[in-house]
């Protein structure tokens, strides 16, 4: 098993570096196939049942509003305990075997002039170094999450899409233009659709990415889906200060 996790990080870090980035409507790139087939197997035969979870709002991990139909399960006591040894371990694997500090610093020396120059915008130094955090999200039909540009922390985030097949497609993250073209945030802050201009949608397809830079215009968010009996399982990575 440890060579599939080395494996899946060479896999994944060949699939995510040689990947072009799109710049607008802010810099992203979506990465397809991003796991090895093997190792995508077995990421949906090891993800914890519904009781795993925990509301996501309560986990401390987001800022309570419009999250209350996610569900979150941390690499913390609490969840792991509460699953089978073998789910906990895998997941606890692949957080440092995958996702481990090599990956971390290929990621971040892949988008350094973007880091750079966010935080000079921001008026803050670059840290010297970053810290990494994973979470594993659940939802299904709900009222959208709104438009944000993520938390002010973060400085890199890799969102995993985990579906066992490509029927919901249409039910990934939406990126978005403000309608007044200018406005910028931050972070913090999730406004609702009507202020801004939808540009496209990223394929809720098995076993792929959508991976961008935290910045002021980074703006995404989740349209409103009815599908009734939908579950959509994610995988949220994040690198942050």
């Amino acid at each position: 098993m440890t060579d599939l996790f080395a494996h899946a990080r060479m896999h994944a870090l060949y699939r995510i570096l040689n990947t072009p980035e799109s710049v607008w409507p802010h810099a992203h790139s979506v990465v397809e196939d991003v796991f090895p087939a093997e190792f995508y197997a077995e990421i949906r035969a090891h993800m914890p049942a519904d009781g795993d979870y925990t509301p996501l709002a309560q986990t401390g991990k987001v800022a309570k509003g419009d999250y209350e139909m996610r569900a979150g399960f941390l690499l913390d006591d609490r969840h792991l305990t509460r699953t089978t040894p073998r789910i906990a371990d895998f997941w606890t694997r692949l957080f440092g075997d995958v996702f481990n500090e090599e990956f971390t610093e290929a990621i971040v020396g892949l988008h350094e002039k973007r880091i750079q120059s966010r935080f000079e915008r921001e008026g803050k130094s670059r840290p010297q170094s970053f810290l990494k955090d994973m979470i594993l999200v659940r939802d299904g039909s709900s009222d959208g999450v709104k438009i944000h540009t993520s938390d002010s922390k973060n400085v890199v985030t890799l969102l995993f899409y985990l579906p066992p097949d490509d029927r919901y497609v249409e039910c990934g993250t939406t990126l978005y233009a403000p309608k007044e073209r200018e406005f910028r945030c931050w972070g913090g802050t999730h406004y609702d659709f009507d202020r801004f201009d939808k540009v496209a949608t990223v394929p809720y397809r098995a076993n792929s990415l959508y991976m961008f830079v935290k910045d002021d215009d980074s703006f995404h968010g989740v349209e409103p889906i009815k599908i009734d009996d939908l579950r959509r399982d994610l995988l949220l990575f994040y690198i942050h200060r």
